[in-house]
């Protein structure tokens, strides 16, 4: 019994090891992958939608997935598989039917849009498989093509063609129709922001009278789509956080003409509730309540939050806090219009600078920038003096970038500070012929480096030569003069000029100093030793010029004080640069010439809608001789001309003798506005209408009439240097006066 059991055991286990080895080879492996079909698209490509390898199992759900992801490759038409068992396991064989490629692309249609203009704008390339969604993408790239240059009825249509050898030819078929611009844009629904006020903030503009110079007035889709979350922006700023807008409806009926249509609602304007502080307060809650502008029952707005909180954070990081964090937290009470607002503070570990290094200064020695640095190693980290560093470094002229970084010191509580430089040219040799309607042909020469042998020094050595004048000039400064923090500086200079009844020539030097009280003012003094000498004088001259006949030497000190606010030195669009100017000759000072002169100038810039700057410019002065001596005419005003009134000659605009030569005068007043708008900004070219009035004039009660110029003229800073050109109208001419100058400056900042 136990020999019958024993046996009936072993060969149920000989049937479970037979049953386990039949399973086991019933898991097929993958013999071969197979691809058919594909004559442009790369087999590497098919296989690497492939997810089934060779020598691995096979599964039919794996190789559905397979033929999925090959389909939606983009590059065929049809997809099938073929499975075959073999002896070595399963082979698959995927059958692919390509698409066609495009063999021509043709642009068909276009007058008024440059072929190439439109190729930039197709993606699509020849010999790539043909993709629908490409064509229509193209067509859609071509029509706002279009409407960016104002055709607005244009019509762009595809049209594929396919020929026998399974390609393709895309046509573009373009109906330009007429060029039209913006008529009106109308908005409806804003009952509280005017509709103007919202037309400022926007980029797409109505045409307008400016637009051939401006282009304004083009319909562009994606700067409207802009325009109205700016408009959004605008809203919430203002207090309506429940504002919507709707999507713009454009009208096309007549492309000539589009009408824009934007209708708003809205909503309530809320106000400024409570106003609290939460965290890492410092001080007290009243130091930083005085510190904020934002005040209880105000109107809400985004943009005054943001700048209180620069404002706490500046405040903080000067005392060293560099990484502070300030959050605004809101609470908006809907039924009483009111946002609670909260700052929440986390001022993190107070901070002082350990290194400071200074990286690409090839030229500029590395004291000339640390200088200019208002932090130092060993002091607490300071966001401000960050920020007027960069500013006085900028302010320099050396750099054309400049770049602050602070990074890790070696402990959490110290930070390094890079001071990354790229050097700008400040040397200049220029050989070259310039004009002036004053002095017809000037030759000039002159070479210069505002940043000598890399220390600082501003160094200039220049000749002048023209038809009337002939002018050498040296001139050094060190604005940190023996390591102190104050310019000082020299000039020698040589001048003749020569008028119609007499000539003057002078030779002379001047010691300079000045130094910078605040960010804007700064204070000068300057001593001048000048001899000079009147001749040539012709027979016919007036008894006041013969009077000036001799040698004469002038001592004087004068004392400057100015302020400038432009944000341009050479193109300012706001801001202004203001000046007071006094000077004594002779006295204690000796000499020959005692006198007392003083200039007050102003000029302001204001921008304006268009791009477009308004300046306002006056200057007023005074001469008057003392100690019984004759006031030399070469230090007396000359007004008339472009620093003063256009449309006069120069000096005419004051005293003048029988031979209508200027006298120059000893006291003076000139006021002139100027617009000014581009013409063409991409090459700095300007044009400028402007009004002029002022006079020369030696006793208060001839102060009037004044005299009057009005005009246009062009501003260019061209490759070839800085051009200036006006042509003045005298609005009031006398007998004897021009009734037009015009005035034209080239080679000469202006």
């Amino acid at each position: 019994m136990d020999y019958r059991i024993g046996k009936i055991v072993w060969v149920g286990l000989v049937l479970l090891l037979i049953a386990i080895g039949i399973s086991e080879g019933s898991e097929e492996i993958i013999y071969k992958i197979t691809v058919l079909g594909n004559v442009k698209v790369e087999e590497g490509v098919i296989r690497g939608a492939v997810k089934s390898r060779e020598r691995g199992p096979f599964s039919a759900d794996q190789v559905r997935e397979d033929l999925r992801a090959i389909f939606h490759l983009g590059y065929f038409s049809d997809v099938q598989v073929d499975i075959k068992a073999t002896p070595k396991g399963r082979e698959i064989i995927f059958i692919v039917m390509e698409k066609p490629s495009i063999k021509e692309i043709l642009i068909t249609g276009n007058q008024k849009v440059k072929l190439d203009d439109i190729k930039e704008k197709v993606t699509l390339t020849t010999r790539s498989i043909l993709n629908l969604e490409k064509v229509k993408e193209n067509s859609e790239q071509i029509r706002r093509l279009y409407f960016s240059k104002g055709y607005y009825g244009v019509k762009v249509e595809h049209k594929i063609d396919y020929l026998e050898t399974n390609e393709v030819v895309v046509t573009f078929q373009i109906e330009e129709g007429v060029k039209g611009h913006i008529k009106k844009i109308v908005f409806k629904g804003n009952k509280r922001i005017k509709s103007s006020e919202l037309k400022k903030i926007m980029q797409t503009k109505q045409r307008n009278i400016f637009s051939i110079i401006t282009k304004t007035g083009i319909l562009d889709e994606d700067i409207l789509k802009n325009d109205i979350q700016i408009i959004t922006a605008y809203y919430i700023d203002n207090g309506y956080l429940d504002v919507k807008i709707l999507e713009p409806r454009i009208d096309l009926q007549d492309p000539k003409r589009i009408q824009i249509e934007i209708e708003i609602g809205e909503g309530s304007q809320y106000r400024i509730g409570d106003i609290d502080f939460k965290g890492d307060v410092l001080t007290t809650k009243e130091d930083l309540f005085r510190t904020i502008k934002v005040k209880r029952n105000d109107i809400y707005s985004t943009s005054a939050i943001r700048r209180d909180i620069h404002t706490l954070t500046e405040k903080f990081s000067n005392q060293g806090y560099a990484n502070v964090e300030v959050s605004p937290l809101t609470a908006t009470d809907a039924q009483n219009l009111l946002v609670h607002l909260t700052f929440e503070i986390e001022k993190k570990r107070q901070v002082s600078f350990e290194k400071i290094q200074v990286v690409g200064n090839t030229k500029t020695r590395d004291k000339v920038i640390r200088r200019e640095l208002q932090v130092a190693e060993g002091e607490l980290y300071s966001a401000t003096g960050l920020s007027k560093s960069r500013d006085r470094l900028k302010r320099t002229g050396f750099f054309k970038e400049v770049e602050l970084t602070t990074s890790r010191g070696s402990t959490e509580e110290k930070t390094n500070l890079e001071v990354k430089v790229e050097e700008a040219p400040t040397g200049a040799l220029s050989l070259g012929i310039g004009y002036s309607s004053i002095e017809n042909v000037i030759g000039q020469a002159f070479i210069s480096d505002r940043n000598l042998f890399g220390l600082g020094y501003h160094g200039l050595l220049k000749f002048r030569l023209g038809s009337e004048t002939s002018d050498l000039r040296f001139s050094f400064t060190d604005p940190y003069f023996l390591g102190y923090n104050f310019a000082g500086g020299i000039d020698l200079y040589h001048e003749n000029r020569e008028f119609d009844t007499y000539s003057y020539r002078i030779s002379g030097g001047d010691l300079r100093f000045g130094k910078e009280l605040t960010e804007t003012l700064r204070a000068d003094i300057l001593y001048k030793l000048e001899k000079i000498k009147v001749s040539d004088v012709t027979a016919d001259a007036s008894r006041y010029i013969k009077e000036q006949e001799g040698k004469r030497l002038t001592s004087a000190l004068s004392f400057t004080l100015s302020m400038d606010t432009r944000n341009d030195f050479y193109n300012p669009t706001k801001g202004g640069r203001h000046s007071l100017y006094i000077q004594n000759a002779g006295g204690i000072l000796g000499g020959d010439n005692y006198f007392v002169k003083g200039v007050a100038d102003t000029s302001w810039f204001f921008p304006l809608p268009l791009k477009m700057v308004l300046n306002l410019r006056g200057r007023v002065g005074w001469i008057e001789p003392y100690g019984g001596r004759k006031l030399p005419i070469y230090e007396k005003f000359y007004v008339g001309g472009l620093n003063t009134v256009r449309g006069f000659e120069y000096g005419m605009a004051g005293p003048y003798d029988e031979n209508k030569e200027p006298l120059g005068s000893e006291k003076m007043v000139s006021f002139q506005s100027e617009l000014i708008f581009p013409l063409a900004s991409e090459i700095g070219l300007k044009a400028a209408i402007f009004w002029d009035v002022g006079k020369g004039f030696d006793r208060f009660k001839d102060i009037t009439p004044l005299k009057t110029g009005a005009g246009a003229g062009i501003r260019w800073f061209s490759p070839f240097g800085p051009i200036h050109i006006d042509l003045g109208i005298n609005l009031n001419p006398k007998p004897g006066e021009k009734r037009r100058v015009f005035d034209f400056t080239f080679g000469t900042i202006y």
